[in-house]
């Protein structure tokens, strides 16, 4: 750099070192819109087929929630499609031929109460016969010359099992309340494993599986209207205890009634402001008061309130004061709200997809209630309505953010 450069010299220039502006501008303004997701905020649910079992005789249905969170990496799915190069009259034409999804990877923590183990074990045997024979007995398989017997035990793929195992594996992203998933299409495992075992290693040990398939079903949600499958069950060990430190919510911004921390802040004059801030009038020059309150918190005032994009308010994070031993995270709503609101035909019609997306009924999704006859319907409405008056903290919760609070 030459010494009579104009970074040294052209002190009248109005910038010279600063923040990275650029990247402040397009990663944190508007609430962190365009900031890239980070990798650890996912979520994954298993769906088995129902011909594999159900929540009392299977560890895919019993364990369905837990199997999703004890994922610890997932692919995302990928493509790659065929393209030929013809000529049209000496013009080159790329041409598409194909598409081929490349399979994807799942590694998942191999629990000490073996649910992930189980779940291989399941797939291993509702596909292969090999691993239903026992080794005991005259006709047992595996004997050295069983094939001479008059009986001849099924052996590999002849099991006589026409539906899929899973009938589908979504992978959930999750950003600023909202989840991007991604379903795979009749997925089949192309290769599974059980990790391994070293005396000399003492990490800890995984199962891995990777997964082809047919397809790829984009969708997008809010997770508090339409949570994935299990996330955020307090039944299944997430912590549902409220946040401490909050957002930038409606009394901060004067939107419930009052001044709000913003604008009480903006309407002091400058010693007012610095006395307020600082706890000394005298803490800070007029000039450096003038900035804090004219350029600092009039820009923020601008850029949030005149912002479309301003945070949903948690209604969940409402902090609930009791001098008895109950539990603290108390749901905005009382269940006889709920109650009444399932009652009611147009409210129900809103509240009770998310409410069936929680997962809590067994071996019942929105699809599954949509295909059914108007008295299953009912009866699924009415397990529903026990289930609320049973207490069940995830639909109380579910039912609060769906209503509004």
């Amino acid at each position: 750099m030459s010494i009579k450069d104009s970074f040294l010299f052209n002190l009248s220039a109005g910038t010279h070192l600063r923040d990275a502006r650029h990247a402040h501008q397009i990663y944190t303004q508007n609430n962190f819109t365009f900031a890239p997701k980070q990798k650890y905020m996912y979520h994954v649910v298993f769906q088995p087929n129902r011909e594999v079992g159900n929540s009392a005789t299977s560890n895919s249905f019993s364990f369905q929630k837990e199997l999703g969170i004890l994922v610890k990496t997932a692919d995302l799915p990928s493509f790659r499609a065929s393209i030929e190069n013809k000529q049209q009259y000496n013009r080159k034409k790329n041409i598409q031929t194909r598409l081929d999804y490349q399979d994807v990877r799942f590694t998942l923590h191999d629990d000490n109460l073996g649910a992930v183990r189980a779940m291989l074990e399941e797939y291993y045997k509702y596909y292969f016969a090999d691993g239903n024979r026992s080794t005991s007995g005259s006709q047992a398989a595996y004997l050295p010359r069983d094939k001479y017997f008059g009986d001849v035990p099924n052996y590999g793929l002849n099991n006589r099992k026409k539906n899929p195992f899973f009938d589908y594996i979504t992978i959930y992203q999750l950003a600023r309340r909202e989840w991007f998933a991604y379903t795979l299409i009749n997925p089949l495992l192309s290769a599974w494993d059980h990790g391994s075992v070293d005396s000399s290693d003492g990490s800890f040990n995984e199962a891995s599986m990777t997964v082809a398939y047919e397809g790829v079903l984009y969708s997008k949600g809010s997770v508090s209207s339409q949570p994935p499958v299990g996330f955020g069950d307090a039944d299944v060990g997430y912590d549902v205890e409220p946040s401490p430190l909050g957002i930038i919510d409606q009394g901060f911004l004067g939107f419930d009634g009052g001044n709000g921390l913003i604008p009480t802040l903006v309407g002091l004059g400058v010693n007012a402001l610095t006395e307020k801030v600082f706890g000394n009038k005298n803490g800070l020059t007029a000039s450096v008061g003038a900035a804090v309150g004219g350029a600092v918190v009039g820009t923020i005032v601008n850029n949030v309130l005149n912002n479309d994009k301003i945070p949903t308010v948690n209604t969940q994070n409402n902090n609930v004061t009791t001098s008895s031993s109950e539990n603290l995270n108390v749901p905005t709503l009382n269940t006889p709200r709920i109650l009444a609101a399932l009652d009611d035909p147009a409210t129900s019609a809103q509240i009770t997809p998310a409410l069936i997306n929680t997962g809590a009924i067994p071996n019942v999704d929105i699809n599954t209630y949509n295909n059914s006859t108007p008295i299953e319907q009912a009866a699924i409405d009415q397990n529903l309505k026990d289930l609320v008056a049973g207490g069940n903290i995830s639909l109380i919760q579910t039912a609060s953010n769906a209503l509004g609070g």
